[in-house]
């Protein structure tokens, strides 16, 4: 693998909502639970993660990660190359079909990219609950199928962002709520379908049963004061 795709398979990573989740929930969790009509205040602020310095920018109404990247490329190696095009002084980058501001200098392009990914935000088709101190973030897919993340406190202004995985003994969440394979072992991965009620999700998220695995943790560094979204 070159430089150059291994820098676009990066540029993909950490955007969440991209992909089918491999855990689909018949309804918004939990169940028959009130909406909340904005994040809470406590939640927002400006995060950054260590692990792919990325940003999380969090207000009352959107999670938004930020993520940039610094590209030097000589002119002859973007003319040769099938993943990047200059025009009209501008980096093109084939796969994503979006140019970015470029700076030439000598005989080498210089580029910053900034991709931002909405993980959440409070329109249409996407919900927020309350858990005992959490946020549940619920994302409408379809009818009846929704992609669930968890918003979580770890104090001390840690944030953690975690997705439902499908766990290795299917039968321990079996028991507790009947499991539908959508999936298995195909190109996709394996999907499962579930529609627990109140009580079963939080039987799920405190056994860590699917929750257990973090997306993403982030550590505030700035209390928001305005809205970014």
């Amino acid at each position: 693998m070159n430089t150059y795709s291994l820098i676009l398979i990066l540029l993909f990573l950490g955007i969440l909502t991209s992909c089918q989740p491999p855990v689909v929930f018949g309804e918004s969790q939990p169940a028959n639970t009130k909406p909340l009509s904005e994040i809470p205040r406590d939640y927002q602020g400006i995060y950054w993660c260590k692990v792919d310095s990325a940003s999380m920018f969090i207000d009352d109404q959107a999670f938004i990660k930020r993520k940039e990247f610094l590209i030097k490329m000589t002119r002859s190696e973007i003319d040769s190359s099938n993943d990047f095009e200059l025009r009209n002084g501008r980096l093109f980058i084939k796969d994503l079909e979006t140019d970015f501001p470029a700076d030439q200098k000598d005989d080498t392009i210089i580029s910053k990219i900034i991709i931002r990914d909405t993980i959440f935000a409070m329109r249409d088709g996407q919900i927020l609950k309350p858990y005992r101190g959490h946020l549940i973030l619920n994302t409408k897919l379809d009818e009846n199928a929704w992609a669930v993340l968890v918003a979580s406190h770890k104090g001390a202004g840690k944030l953690s962002l975690s997705r439902a995985e499908i766990p290795e003994n299917l039968s321990q969440l079996d028991v507790i709520t009947p499991v539908k394979m959508l999936t298995e072992r195909d190109e996709e991965g394996t999907q499962i379908y579930i529609t627990p009620t109140a009580e079963q999700f939080g039987r799920i998220l405190n056994g860590g049963l699917l929750f257990d695995s973090t997306c993403s943790e982030f550590e505030r560094i700035i209390p928001l004061q305005e809205h970014i979204y």
